[in-house]
């Protein structure tokens, strides 16, 4: 992902001032979805330091559409920045076809991230309160990876904001597919941040 938006970037600040002028409404809207890019990537580096937000499941389904299209958007608006400024970065061809190949990808998860995961995140920061959110358990058995060990995995939730870190063994060996847990901690009605686990049945 980097190489891409370093390729997009390098190749807005090598454009000749002429072209910007004759262009005056592309920047801003690079600037804009820049902006949008970094909202988009919070998610993952809250993630990365360790704290589980699951958006709710109404949140989710309300919002899916939305979160596609974005992505959709976001995708094409990255890859089509990449192919402009590509050839103007100083990398080897491999790395120059990893990047086309990873911009609308990169774009499209960070797009979608926006609309799904980072408002009702960021609301949860700002304004959040103790609330509790029911979910229902897919996975309770896994061993998980370096980053996330053992979760619990939940039904309905986009990949990676599905799941809760670092559960107890006796907590999930009590739980079983379509079994019920409330996840309790600061949010809103619109997802939380994961601090405790209770389970309905």
């Amino acid at each position: 992902m980097g190489i891409a938006i370093e390729s997009a970037v390098y190749r807005l600040m090598s454009a000749p001032k002429e072209e910007i002028i004759a262009r005056p409404f592309r920047k801003p809207v690079i600037v804009i979805m820049g902006v949008l890019w970094v909202f988009g990537l919070l998610p993952v580096l809250i993630k990365m330091f360790g704290f589980d937000f699951l958006p709710s499941i109404e949140w989710t389904s309300k919002t899916n559409l939305a979160g596609v299209a974005a992505g959709l958007v976001s995708g094409a608006f990255l890859l089509w920045l990449v192919l402009k400024g590509i050839h103007a970065v100083p990398y080897g061809e491999l790395k120059k076809v990893c990047s086309v190949l990873a911009a609308p990808f990169m774009g499209y998860v960070l797009g979608k991230h926006v609309v799904v995961i980072a408002y009702p995140m960021m609301l949860a920061m700002i304004a959040g309160h103790q609330v509790g959110h029911t979910f229902t358990v897919v996975h309770a058995d896994r061993y998980g990876t370096r980053q996330c060990h053992f979760p619990l995995i939940f039904q309905g939730l986009p990949f990676l904001f599905d799941r809760v870190c670092g559960v107890p063994n006796d907590f999930r060996q009590s739980l079983t597919p379509g079994k019920r847990v409330v996840v309790i901690g600061r949010g809103t009605s619109l997802g939380v941040f994961a601090e405790s686990l209770d389970r309905i049945d």
